[in-house]
């Protein structure tokens, strides 16, 4: 393309210095020559724009595959988390009910309760969207309505579940503190402290918002996304 400007250019240069033409022909050559030239560059620029055009849309392409993945996945580790929580739960829920009988009855039989120790929270799939975004690629996403969802997405629902595991943590050590500041004590006079118990009662509670967090905000919303996405990449 660019070697039929620069012929055409020396050609309206020739008709602008021809002796043997009339002014009338030269005018009309040159207007050719210009017609031609100026084409020849909006076709050439056309040509670029489309061919970025499509390479940016097969980048979009492969990006929203890579999420649709990746939200496939984190849904799953969402449900392994879920039931790690309910199993917990269970747990402490036996703890609390321990009446004191039961618990006069472990300290004499030498018995160790057991304390159901999980460390909440699951690192999600966030690397395709963060190298994505930050290189300025998510401009691509032509469709503004699943752009702004993919945004809202991975900038407040998906945090959320760090938010909530945080806190639940938290108070997890809480226990492991009351422990240790215990450690002198039988299982059964641990078990049998009001804080602590009032601690455990907490990690319940946390544990079972933390469910409602996942199971009914996130969750539906990394649901919804692969439907916008499945959508979009079967146009």
């Amino acid at each position: 393309m660019q070697d039929e400007i620069i012929k055409h250019t020396k050609k309206l240069h020739s008709a602008m210095s021809n002796k043997d033409h009339s002014f009338k022909e030269k005018v009309t050559e040159i207007i050719i020559e210009i017609f031609i030239i100026v084409f020849a560059v909006s076709l050439s620029i056309w040509l670029h724009s489309w061919s970025e055009h499509k390479h940016e849309q097969e980048e979009v392409a492969v990006f929203l595959r890579n999420l649709k993945s990746d939200l496939e996945n984190d849904i799953k580790s969402l449900d392994e988390v879920k039931v790690e929580y309910e199993k917990t739960n269970i747990g402490y829920e036996k703890l609390l009910a321990l009446t004191s009988l039961q618990l006069d009855s472990i300290q004499k039989s030498n018995t160790k309760v057991y304390f159901p120790v999980n460390s909440q929270g699951r690192k999600l799939n966030i690397a395709n969207y963060e190298a994505f975004k930050s290189s300025g690629k998510i401009g691509y996403i032509e469709d503004e309505v699943l752009k702004q969802k993919i945004l809202t997405y991975y900038q407040q629902w998906l945090p959320s579940t760090g938010e909530v595991d945080k806190i639940y943590n938290d108070f997890l050590f809480k226990c492991f503190d009351k422990m240790i500041e215990n450690a002198d004590k039988s299982d059964a006079e641990l078990y049998s402290d009001p804080k602590f118990k009032k601690t455990m009662s907490f990690l319940i509670i946390i544990g079972k918002n933390n469910i409602r967090v996942y199971d009914q905000n996130v969750k539906p919303q990394a649901i919804k996304l692969i439907k916008e996405i499945e959508k979009e990449i079967n146009k």
